[in-house]
């Protein structure tokens, strides 16, 4: 079932970057390193959802670990998350600064619901996704994720209502 998930992760991803934004919404989508992109919500049933990617950009930029707030205007499209997938660092040295490099994804969660995901690595290019953990994401709330090691791609699937 999850080589059946991961090929269709890699179909969809192919399928959507030639496609018009917004995507058909489906279950999930990957999206490499080095992006910005936009999800917008539709509910399935009473506590899961489907996501269509609404924008999507190249984001090439290393940002300061500490300083991620400023990534995200204080305004936004409700129903929708605002995703970073991208490095990250800190430090006043550019040896620090190489020392503490680690994958971010930073999120800004712009619904009125605490959702639970899953999400797959892939940490060698071409190879097989992994599952890796995640804390979800709050409503109106920014959160990350940190890496200490390199992630070719990022696979989100499975939307849900977090459970209390």
């Amino acid at each position: 079932m999850k080589k059946l998930l991961l090929t269709l992760f890699f179909s969809i991803r192919i399928f959507a970057s030639a496609q018009e934004l917004p995507t058909e919404p489906a279950k999930g989508f990957a999206f490499p390193i080095g992006t910005k992109f936009t999800i917008k919500l539709h509910p399935t049933d009473s506590t899961n959802f489907d996501f269509s990617i609404i924008e999507f950009e190249p984001f090439q930029e290393i940002i300061d670990s500490w300083e991620k707030s400023k990534l995200f205007k204080e305004k936004g499209l409700d129903g929708t998350i605002e995703f970073y997938f991208c490095l990250g660092t800190h430090g006043k040295t550019e040896e620090e600064k190489q020392k503490n490099m680690k994958v971010l994804l930073v999120m800004k969660n712009r619904t009125k619901y605490a959702l639970s995901y899953k999400s797959d690595i892939q940490t060698v290019e071409d190879g097989e996704f992994k599952e890796t953990s995640n804390v979800g994401t709050f409503p109106n709330a920014q959160g990350t994720e940190i890496w200490p090691y390199m992630i070719q791609q990022i696979g989100l699937h499975d939307f849900a209502i977090m459970k209390q």
